[in-house]
């Protein structure tokens, strides 16, 4: 089990949980002793109304750890999709959570730049040993996938105002830098293996799941229901994506 993210959960955040979940005290008590267990709390998390509470205004998601609101957002989105696995959202989560901040994220960045090129990422590997490669690889793709899960009206307009690397561009780069960590994880952190295969198997679908859910409830670009985002749904989601994503 791949169990990072849940691991960090606070005492406010099997709290919340146990409010939200508990109709009764009695029922409160016995949620709080199941969110000490990993594969019970785990259960408790697929619950849609922990993330309808977190979603709330004000924000609740303010007063639970990112870590906890992160795994419920992450979860909603795969799971609309049919595609959600709780190791794999545990991942997805604990990207998010580290690139919440933006150090972490422009970490490789040239001074004064405020975006990540993968092909300076890319050409950093001929720099480090085996141990420093298999986790700038697992950078890169982590990279690729919270731009191309988040901000994708980013990537698109840069791309079609600027010429810079399209979606798809950041998705190959992605899918088979997670490809490659997952050969090498089995010497390093043999636990991830399993859910770097599915990153890299399915990356195109995790992207398309998270693009979907942040469009629905995040206002990260402030293009929400503009011709611009229609346009990027239209060309960079499937036929089924692209429909459902004009009912959200």
């Amino acid at each position: 089990m791949y169990y990072k993210t849940r691991a960090e959960f606070t005492q406010h955040d099997r709290e919340f949980i146990a409010h939200t979940l508990g109709k009764t005290p009695l029922e409160h008590d016995a949620i709080m002793q199941l969110t000490n267990e990993p594969e019970s709390v785990t259960q408790l998390l697929h619950r849609k109304k922990l993330f309808e509470q977190s979603m709330t205004i004000p924000p609740v998601f303010l007063s639970i750890s990112p870590q906890l609101f992160f795994y419920v957002f992450i979860y909603q989105a795969l799971d609309r999709k049919h595609i959600a696995d709780d190791d794999v959202v545990d991942y997805v989560a604990g990207v998010c959570v580290e690139f919440r901040s933006h150090k972490a994220l422009w970490n490789f960045s040239s001074p004064g730049e405020k975006f990540v090129y993968a092909v300076d990422l890319l050409q950093l590997l001929g720099d480090v040993d085996k141990h420093q490669q298999y986790f700038l690889r697992r950078h890169i793709g982590n990279v690729s996938l919270f731009l191309t899960g988040f901000f994708p009206d980013m990537i698109f307009q840069r791309n079609k105002n600027q010429g810079a690397p399209s979606l798809q561009y950041y998705e190959q780069i992605g899918r088979s830098q997670y490809e490659t960590a997952a050969e090498e994880s089995h010497t390093y952190e043999a636990e991830a293996a399993p859910v770097l295969n599915v990153l890299a198997e399915r990356f195109v679908a995790i992207r398309s799941a998270l693009n979907l859910f942040t469009d629905a409830h995040l206002n990260l670009s402030r293009q929400k229901r503009t011709l611009d985002r229609i346009e990027r749904q239209a060309q960079t989601l499937d036929e089924q994506s692209f429909r459902e994503s004009l009912d959200l």
